[in-house]
């Protein structure tokens, strides 16, 4: 009897619908942890107390400030993590993500040149202010577009495999790198090139209200479309020949599901920065808990990259507090030993 028991609990926490509910309680767990983490020392009481309608004070502002960085946190987490899903499947290589395709550091590049110009806002004593907040996303869109373009010119044009294609886009993100790097040198003055490179770290704290429900309103647009390409998503993971056999055009949706990825890491990146490695980590993290199935590894994975990106962010306030790291720098140190132990577990 007791075998039979161990073997039905053993079933039930080898669903993935169970996996998926345990990062969701992790995610709600992790949730009033960020809002008591910081300068202002809030207890998990007092975030709940304040949760259940009663007022207390000043700790309202705090909170409301904490809760914007989480909620941050959590749409652009899970908007990064489904475009990492997304690129591994339509280019079939793990390895593949906007971060590692260059898509990241493209938008990056789009977002400085419209602070440099000038047409997206100006700098005043150290008060960066919007002209138009959608001009700057269009901006990284566009370069992002621009590098989505040449990776698929790349793939079809000159026939390079899944893994020379990783290698090229890895060589232009070093270019738009280098020449990010040209203008802070030649160009720009010494408080420029200070928001640039504060930019390129990737921070939620500078999201406002309106970015937030820019990016909310992205986050969930993107979201349902990829839920609904989840099955083609599993046809072109496989072939391109399983993908036609079913009846959908392969060219078609890579193309499709790489413009609506540069659309999304273009939205979170002309808002917070770069933030790598969290949408190459995150898929990994979630196949292993769910399998390859897209309908169970998206939302996976976006729970587990909001869940990661909340906590570094938490990390970021609390590890040398006054000081707050940004979170694509704190991202970035707890992403890389994740994705040597993944590269070690094969």
């Amino acid at each position: 009897m007791w075998l039979n028991m161990y073997e039905v609990v053993k079933r039930v926490f080898r669903s993935r619908r169970i996996h998926i509910l345990i990062l969701l309680s992790l995610l709600l767990i992790t949730i009033p942890t960020s809002l008591s983490v910081g300068v202002y020392q809030i207890t998990i009481i007092d975030v709940l107390s304040m949760i259940s309608g009663n007022s207390c004070g000043d700790l309202n502002e705090v909170v409301m400030l904490r809760l914007r960085r989480a909620l941050t946190s959590i749409f652009i987490g899970a908007l990064l993590a489904c475009g990492g899903v997304a690129m591994q499947a339509v280019l079939r290589n793990p390895m593949a993500s906007p971060f590692t395709l260059g898509i990241a550091n493209a938008a990056a590049l789009g977002v400085a040149i419209a602070l440099i110009t000038g047409v997206g806002g100006t700098v005043s004593r150290w008060v960066l202010t919007y002209y138009n907040p959608y001009i700057i996303p269009l901006f990284a869109f566009l370069f992002a577009f621009i590098q989505v373009l040449m990776v698929l010119m790349l793939a079809y044009r000159a026939g390079l495999s899944e893994r020379a294609l990783i290698l090229a886009a890895i060589a232009m993100s070093f270019y738009y790198q280098a020449i990010l790097y040209l203008i802070q040198y030649l160009i720009l003055n010494e408080l420029q090139v200070s928001i640039v490179v504060f930019w390129t770290f990737g921070d939620v704290g500078r999201v406002g209200w309106v970015e937030l429900w820019l990016i909310l309103a992205v986050s969930v647009a993107l979201a349902l479309y990829y839920v609904f390409r989840s099955s083609d998503l599993d046809l072109i993971s496989l072939s391109d020949d399983v993908t036609a056999a079913s009846g959908v055009d392969p060219k078609k949706l890579r193309f499709e599901v790489s413009l609506i990825t540069a659309l999304g890491v273009s939205v979170a990146t002309s808002f917070a920065g770069v933030i790598a490695f969290l949408c190459l980590i995150s898929p990994h993290i979630a196949r292993l808990l769910v399998g390859s199935a897209s309908r169970y590894l998206l939302p996976a994975s976006m729970l587990v990259g909001s869940t990661l990106l909340l906590a570094a962010d938490c990390i970021g306030r609390a590890v040398i507090s006054p000081v707050i790291l940004p979170v694509g720098i704190t991202i970035s140190i707890i992403g890389s030993p994740l994705l040597l132990y993944l590269l070690l577990r094969r």
